[in-house]
């Protein structure tokens, strides 16, 4: 059960990258290389929004559901790729835990 990490080049005219961890405990870290944004978010407060070419990676306040910590826009195999990492990391932590 190791974390994995992906970097996804940002839609848009930004130019921006982002290095992404899926950390199988449940968390999800999001640094934008370019500006040194350290962004994090649990797998629970993660909300994944198709838009045509894009998703909309929006993570969300559990507490207060209306409110968004942070957002970022994805490819749509980006986010497809970075939900399956999200699936995988769930699966294998509850197989663990099962397991102890």
């Amino acid at each position: 059960m190791l974390a994995e990490h992906r970097y996804f080049t940002l839609p848009g005219d930004t130019g921006l990258h982002a290095d992404i961890t899926v950390i199988p405990t449940g968390e999800l870290k999001v640094n934008i290389l370019e500006n040194s944004d350290q962004l994090k978010g649990e797998f629970e407060e993660l909300h994944f929004y198709s838009n045509g070419k894009r998703t909309e990676l929006v993570c969300k306040d559990q507490l207060m559901p209306d409110s968004v910590k942070w957002h970022i826009d994805l490819s749509n195999d980006d986010a497809e790729e970075l939900a399956k990492l999200i699936e995988v990391a769930v699966d294998e932590y509850e197989t663990l835990m099962r397991d102890l």
